[in-house]
């Protein structure tokens, strides 16, 4: 009888863990890879409003040159031909701070990367350029710097949006912070009809160096701004400005959370927002009060905010996105680190006036090594792109995404 047990305890014991291992691994989603004949990172999606989607990222080359391209699926699944922008062959790939293509109402389109910009002053400076096409892609502008200022010889860490005029703006961060104490000058700037960046103003001062920036523009024609403060001069916490005007000005900066996280260095993981009929959505990674990526809500434009709430607990995960689905639940993604590499989350959320985990899987297994997600609602759906290793030896990453049920 003993022995009949102790088989009955090791079959379930065997069969739980096989069960186990087959959940973690069905998660895994179909995966397709864009560009696949080369290696490829920093993806971004842009969705144009017109249920397309917009996929842009690096395109590595064997001889260590690069360049920004990107592809349009008219219909938000079929991804046409590869474009790639000119002149964009020094572009510098970091996951915080992507390249990005977005496409304006009138069609025009913008293609803006960082590049490197080492100097005396700062050898790890770098800096922003920007082109214009107004052909579909065919032909485009001359790169410019987002900022002809000459003393501007850091820009990094930036954000575009098409804004409620319709045109489109920029944040960035900049050297140019205007004040001794720590941290850089958060700029917003916006594209004028000569195709330069105009009325470029300095929206904060203390702004921590190396996280990325959130612009957004919201459904009731209002511009927002999520960003990692430098507070007391060691807290490193997330707060919200927003403009009613089109950004000619924006309000004071408000805490999203009192996390009080105190490090003496930067995260490398910033914000993101999302809104949908109850009001804004926001995520964020920090060590304080908990450790993890956390959501806030807020019903009120940003004046107030519900307690945060947790996405995950898991304190390597990091590089949180937000977005809203049709339904108007809402959608994040994120990257976490596993026993055998890396892989990316989701986390579906209700909508209410309290947003509540509706439930969580993963799109790759826990063998995958894949980072950055990005994400866009494409109808009723979820397009999710992220880098992947496909081959861990050469450590060359592929560009792949997957169409999600998020239901």
């Amino acid at each position: 009888m003993r022995s009949l047990v102790f088989c009955l305890a090791v079959c379930l014991f065997v069969s739980c863990n096989v069960k186990k291992e087959q959940e973690e691994t069905e998660t895994a989603g179909a995966e397709y890879l864009i560009d696949p004949e080369y290696s490829g990172t920093c993806p971004h999606l842009f969705a144009p409003g017109t249920g397309s989607a917009v996929l842009s990222w690096v395109r590595q080359l064997p001889d260590g040159s690069a360049a920004l391209c990107y592809s349009v699926a008219g219909n938000g699944v079929d991804f046409g031909p590869t474009v790639v922008v000119p002149g964009s062959s020094t572009v510098k790939a970091h996951g915080e701070n992507p390249p990005k293509v977005v496409v304006a109402p009138d069609g025009s389109i913008l293609a803006a990367w960082g590049v490197a910009n080492p100097g005396p002053r700062n050898p790890y400076s770098g800096l922003v350029y920007y082109s214009v096409s107004l052909d579909n892609g065919q032909n485009w502008t001359n790169p410019a710097r987002i900022s002809l200022d000459p003393e501007s010889i850091d820009q990094r860490y930036f954000d575009l949006e098409i804004l409620p005029d319709g045109t489109i703006g920029a944040v960035w961060l900049d050297n140019r912070s205007g004040t001794e104490l720590e941290g850089s000058g958060l700029y917003f700037a916006r594209l004028g009809g000569d195709h330069f960046f105009e009325g470029e103003q300095r929206i904060d001062s203390t702004t921590c160096q190396c996280c990325r920036t959130d612009l957004f523009a919201d459904n009731n024609g209002d511009l927002h701004i999520a960003y990692r403060k430098i507070l007391n001069g060691s807290v490193r916490d997330m707060v919200h400005v927003v403009s009613t005007d089109n950004g000619n000005q924006f309000s004071s900066p408000r805490r999203i959370s009192i996390d009080n996280w105190e490090i003496n260095g930067c995260p490398h993981t910033g914000p993101a927002i999302a809104q949908n009929d109850d009001g804004l959505s926001f995520v964020w990674y920090t060590m304080g009060g908990g450790n993890g990526i956390f959501h806030a809500s807020s019903a009120d434009n940003g004046k107030t905010f519900l307690p945060k709430a947790y996405v995950s607990d898991n304190p390597s995960a990091k590089h949180p996105q937000i977005t809203t689905l049709k339904n108007g639940r809402l959608a994040t993604a994120w990257d976490e680190k596993t026993t055998d590499g890396n892989r990316i989350a989701i986390e579906v959320r209700s909508g209410g006036a309290e947003p509540a985990p509706v439930h969580t899987r993963y799109l790759t297994d826990k063998r995958s090594d894949a980072s950055y997600p990005v994400l866009v609602p494409v109808a009723n759906r979820l397009l999710v792109a992220y880098p992947v290793k496909k081959d861990r030896a050469k450590k060359a990453e592929k560009i792949a995404y997957q169409l999600v049920d998020p239901i």
